[in-house]
Parts: structure tokens; C-alpha cells; sequence
């Protein structure tokens, strides 16, 4: 006898109990299938495809992996060149700001923007050289300049 696949279909003895034989049967009677046989090839194709699945779990894995770094890769390159971006144009927003104070406003605000500006590098670079676990609130809100107000909170 020929499958469906046009393959030789051989014979099989399987044995179970009569609660299984009876589930199988009612299940048929709902299902879509035409008979019991059908219904217990359909399962044993599926538990086969798992385990071929399962088999090479491994290597779908891996090429999963290699086309998420492509994917990652193209998305990191554009958010370096956003940051690299952003830190230019905050420095030349920084220098434009410190020479207007300079020539609008004089040598002695130029004077204390200059100490504003070294006062706020020191305490950016001690905040970005430290793990984020390691900064209390506190700190934090002393770092934003408003850890003096909420202090009691």
C-alpha cells in the first residue's frame, strides 16, 4: 500500500491501552481526520519533526545569531556616528557659548563659565568611569544640581 507521498507505506503493531485506543477514536470523530490511522501517522510526523527540530536546534541557533550581529552591527555603526555627532555639536555649542560670554559679557563671566564648565567635566567624567549599581541617589541628585532641595525626602 502507497501513502499519500506515493511512498510504501509498511505495517507497524503498536500496542496500547484501551484508554488510549478509546481517546484516539474520539478525537478522530472530531478532528479532521478520517481515521485513526491518519490521526496516529500525523502525531508520529510531528514528534519526528521536533526531533529533527531539537537535532539541529543547535545550528539554527548559531545562524539565527550571525543574522542578528548583521543586523546589530549596521544599527550600533549608526548610533556611534549619532553620538560622535551629538558630542560635536555639544562642544561647539559649549565653545560658542563660552566665547559669547567673553565678548558680550566680559573676561570675569568668561571667567566663572570656565569654572562652571571644568566643574561639570569633573563631575561627568567621575559619573561615566563608575558602574551605574555603584552611584547612590544621592550622588545622583547632587550630580543634577538639585540633591540640596529633595535631600529630606
Amino acid at each position: 500500500m502507497k501513502n499519500k507521498e506515493g511512498s510504501k507505506s509498511e505495517m507497524f503493531l503498536l500496542r496500547l491501552t484501551k484508554e488510549q485506543k478509546e481517546n484516539i477514536f474520539k478525537v478522530v470523530e472530531k478532528s479532521s481526520y478520517n481515521n485513526a490511522s491518519e490521526l496516529i501517522r500525523a502525531g508520529i510526523d510531528k514528534e519526528l519533526n521536533l526531533q529533527i527540530y531539537k537535532d539541529n536546534m543547535d545550528f539554527i541557533v548559531k545562524e539565527l545569531s550571525k543574522i542578528i550581529d548583521i543586523k546589530l552591527d549596521s544599527f550600533i555603526k549608526s548610533q556611534r556616528k549619532l553620538n560622535a555627532n551629538n558630542v560635536r555639536i555639544s562642544a561647539l555649542n559649549t565653545y560658542i557659548m563660552g566665547e559669547i560670554m567673553s565678548r558680550v559679557m566680559g573676561d570675569e563671566l568668561h571667567a566663572i563659565f570656565m569654572q562652571i564648565l571644568e566643574s561639570g567635566r569633573v563631575k561627568a567624567n567621575y559619573f561615566v568611569n563608575r558602574k551605574v549599581e555603584e552611584i547612590s541617589k544621592e550622588e545622583l541628585l547632587d550630580f543634577y544640581g538639585i540633591g540640596k532641595v529633595y535631600r529630606n525626602e
